[in-house]
């Protein structure tokens, strides 16, 4: 499908990080932050990555670093932001928690997402909007409902042209890819 220079990367690393108690993208996890692991994930299937946060650290990971547009506005501001702010129609969105994203899985993403304005994954029967593709088509639909104050992620894909993909189902799904760490009990746990 998509070549992987037509797709852009977008890093959400703007959460509030309250289970982990300090900003979990910079925590060190099998020896370096688990947003390098994140980039290091994603530089395999594109040169275009950009991270949403507002912390200036980010930066010298050396991808082009943007805050929120609109300000406290959880996941799909996030998401708005990262649409805005691409080069490209068609966008991989991922958390700066998820440490074990392979390119085969991620590739396996690209290939599916053609036709429509976001590609969800499903996980164990649950979606997953935070590893997904979205389209820029999904901008003026997004603004609309963060001008309403109308952040569930729920919401925001009802209006729109999906499809979803169980990973439960594909041979590319290794088993924690989805696995996000969101405190410290669960940084142990995933260690080593």
């Amino acid at each position: 499908m998509t070549a992987a220079d037509k797709i852009t990367a977008i890093i959400l690393a703007g959460g509030k990080s309250s289970r982990m108690g300090t900003e979990k993208g910079l925590v060190s996890f099998n020896g370096k932050m688990l947003v390098q692991h994140v980039v290091d994930a994603v530089k395999k299937i594109t040169s275009s990555i950009i991270i949403i946060t507002q912390n200036p650290v980010y930066e010298k990971l050396g991808y082009p670093c943007y805050p929120d547009i609109y300000k406290d506005r959880g996941a799909l501001g996030g998401i708005y932001t990262g649409l805005i702010n691409s080069s490209t129609q068609k966008n991989i969105l991922v958390g700066c928690d998820m440490p074990f994203l392979s390119a085969p899985l991620l590739n396996g993403l690209i290939e599916n997402c053609d036709g429509v304005d976001a590609l969800l994954t499903i996980h164990k029967d649950k979606e997953e909007p935070l590893c997904s593709v979205y389209d820029k088509s999904c901008i003026p639909h997004f603004k609309t409902l963060l001008e309403q104050d109308r952040l569930k992620i729920t919401d925001a894909l009802a209006g729109l042209k999906t499809r979803t993909i169980s990973f439960d189902k594909e041979e590319w799904f290794i088993g924690n890819e989805f696995a996000n760490i969101n405190s410290i009990e669960e940084l142990r746990k995933y260690e080593g």
